[in-house]
């Protein structure tokens, strides 16, 4: 079964721009990795992204339009990494969690919004 047939939900075709905060094994600081969605949905999203990222990494996210109206901090999970268009290029699955420290219902209602269901 693909990705494509695992899909329970709509997904918007949309660029946004994501801001990943990535920590190391080392216990560094944090960096910030900037990419910018595939698609979304009420419960995840596809970003691509030029960092190799661990699938299990729970990583703070932070999720703006183009014109930085609107920002969702959520908490998201890498489900999956594969290789990309151009070399150091990898498209990532992240999930969603719902989190009380996180904007995981305005996210819904934002998709909801755009899906035209309200």
């Amino acid at each position: 079964m693909t990705n494509e047939e695992q899909r329970q939900e709509y997904r918007l075709e949309t660029q946004l721009v994501v801001f990943l905060e990535v920590g190391d094994e080392h216990g560094n600081e944090p960096v910030i990795v900037v990419s910018r969605s595939l698609d979304i949905s009420a419960n995840g999203l596809r970003i691509i992204t030029d960092r190799e990222l661990t699938p299990g990494s729970i990583l703070r996210s932070c999720i703006q339009n183009q014109d930085a109206t609107q920002q969702f901090t959520l908490i998201t999970e890498v489900k999956w990494l594969q290789a990309w268009q151009n070399p150091n290029e990898y498209l990532v699955g992240l999930a969603l969690f719902e989190s009380e420290d996180s904007n995981i219902v305005e996210w819904k209602e934002f998709i909801a919004r755009e899906c035209g269901v309200e």
